[in-house]
This record gives structure tokens, C-alpha cells and sequence, in this order.
């Protein structure tokens, strides 16, 4: 009966966000750090990625995969984002393969930009800033179905105006009848927010899915994933993403993204040295903006 109640809220919410279209309000919604992906692996798989990184920081997008694979880790990356704006991404994943606990702490800096009078004199300096502390949650209802849930307090500051709120998402996976696969849903950033000058900044709320399939060859193993993505202020998007994996040491990751706006292409390369994972990612950006990297490293103990 739980497991019946967690999957139709969630397809409800996603119906109601498909058929929502694009909403009026499309471009004023805020808090949109929440939906970048700073992790070197997500980027390189076209900011999905869900299941080829389930031991490791995924939870912050799908908040059920954690739970699937028994595991410890920590980690930390940097992402040199648009227009010199840097997002540090921090975390800590458990797993005991019955539950999930996680932490991720998420900061997008736009550093120092000039602050000018109405004659264009500068008169001094502003910090602009995101920040975002969340803990997940998640938990096997049975041996091919888990549920999770993230929450946690975000930080808007632009200029001398900001706002506090708390945003939460909800996720579900599915181990279907076929070796190696997985199905995941996602309802994510829910929440409110305090007003910032007169009015509270909308919450980028957004339907989410993701397929994945895993085959494992002699020293090989392959990774294909399908995610697609509908926000409420725009149109739905999708990825097609892969990961090559060679003798557990090397992973070479690579994607399509498909109708998002100056994105297509993303890919990205990993290394296993014991119990240290280093990734790096790479997405290309169009119409006159800057490519994005990302480096990350991850301990697993």
C-alpha cells in the first residue's frame, strides 16, 4: 500500500508538471543553483547520470539511488561555471544497502561585481551568492523498489537583497525484471522561499526520469542511460548518455543533450586509484559562452 501511495503522488506530480506547458512566469523563478550539476560526472553525462554515479553524489538529484548499493564515500569538486562564476559541491554518502543517509553542501560563487551610481561611477563592490545544505534519506520497500527524500535550507543573496527558504525533493527506483536496469522518478524542488525586496522567488520545480541499463563484458562494462527533464518554466529536455567502463579503473563518459538551449554535447573521463576516485567533466556551451569544467575527487572507505 506505501509503495502503491509513493508511486502515484509521484506520476500525479509529473502528469500535472507535463501538461502544465510552459508556465507564465518562465524566467522568474529563482534558486536555479539547484538545478546545475557541479559533480564531475553528472556533467559529463549530461547532467544526469543517475545511476552510473549511485555511489557517490547522485542522491542530490535522484534522492532514492543511494540506497541501492552498499557503500561509504566522500566527496568534493569544483565546477569553473559560466562567466567566471565557480560552484563547490561537498558531500558524504552511506549506505547499508537497506537505507541511505547523505549530506551535500552546494555553493554558487559569482564573486565581486562592481556596484555604479546612476553616472557610472563605482562606488564599491557586491557578493552575490547561492548556498544550499541538504540531507538525504532513503530506504528499500522491497528488493527491487526504493524511496527517498531529500530537504534542506537554501540562501539567495544578489546585492543587498536576500532570502532563505526550504526545498525538498522526492524520488523513487525501480529495479525492473530485466538484469541491470534501473528506472527512476523524481519530483524536485518543492519548497518556499522568504520574500527577497517585496516577493518571494519561485522555487524551479521539475519532473524528472531516468532508464538505465548496465552490461558487463570480460574486462568491459557499458552504460546507457536515457533522462529526460521537465521544468515548469520551460519545455521538456532529454539526455542520452553513456559510460565505458575498462577493467574497474577507467571510465570514459560522453552525451547528448537534446532541446536545451546553447547545450548539446558533454563528456568527460574517470580514474580508480584504490580507493580514490578522480573525475574530471567537460560540457560545451553555444552562441558565445564559455565551456564549462568540472574536477572532482571522491574516497571511498
Amino acid at each position: 500500500m506505501k509503495l502503491s501511495k509513493a508511486i502515484s503522488i509521484l506520476l500525479l506530480c509529473g502528469w500535472a508538471i507535463l501538461s502544465a506547458g510552459i508556465h507564465d512566469n518562465a524566467g522568474s523563478y529563482g534558486y536555479q543553483f539547484l538545478n546545475i550539476s557541479s559533480d564531475p560526472v553528472n556533467l559529463a553525462l549530461g547532467g544526469r547520470g543517475i545511476h552510473a554515479s549511485m555511489d557517490h553524489n547522485a542522491f542530490a538529484r535522484q534522492p532514492a539511488i543511494g540506497s541501492i548499493n552498499s557503500h561509504r564515500s566522500l566527496g568534493a569538486s569544483y565546477m569553473a561555471w559560466l562567466e567566471d562564476t565557480g560552484y563547490n559541491n561537498l558531500y558524504y554518502s552511506y549506505s547499508n544497502h537497506r537505507s541511505h543517509f547523505g549530506i551535500n553542501l552546494r555553493n554558487l560563487d559569482y564573486g565581486s561585481i562592481d556596484k555604479r551610481d546612476d553616472t557610472g561611477a563605482l562606488i564599491g563592490y557586491y557578493h552575490p551568492s547561492d548556498l544550499s545544505l541538504m540531507a538525504n534519506y532513503a530506504m528499500r520497500l522491497s528488493p527491487s523498489s526504493y524511496l527517498g527524500i531529500n530537504g534542506g535550507i537554501m540562501y539567495q543573496k544578489i546585492a543587498t537583497a536576500s532570502a532563505i527558504g526550504f526545498h525538498t525533493d522526492l524520488g523513487y527506483t525501480w529495479l525492473p525484471p530485466v538484469t541491470d536496469m534501473h528506472l527512476s522518478l523524481a519530483v524536485r524542488n518543492l519548497g518556499i522561499s522568504s520574500k527577497m525586496d517585496a516577493e518571494a522567488p519561485k522555487l524551479p520545480i521539475s519532473f524528472e526520469a531516468d532508464l538505465g541499463k548496465n552490461w558487463d563484458f570480460d574486462q568491459v562494462d557499458l552504460t546507457l542511460e536515457l533522462g529526460g527533464v521537465k521544468a515548469l518554466d520551460a519545455d521538456i529536455k532529454g539526455v542520452v548518455g553513456v559510460q565505458v567502463g575498462v577493467m574497474q579503473m577507467l571510465s570514459l563518459r560522453g552525451a547528448y543533450k537534446i532541446n536545451y538551449e546553447s547545450q548539446n554535447l558533454s563528456a568527460g573521463i574517470g580514474v580508480k586509484i584504490n580507493k580514490l576516485d578522480l573525475n574530471y567533466g567537460w560540457a560545451g556551451f553555444q552562441d558565445g559562452l564559455n565551456d564549462v569544467h568540472s574536477f572532482g575527487v571522491a574516497w571511498r572507505f
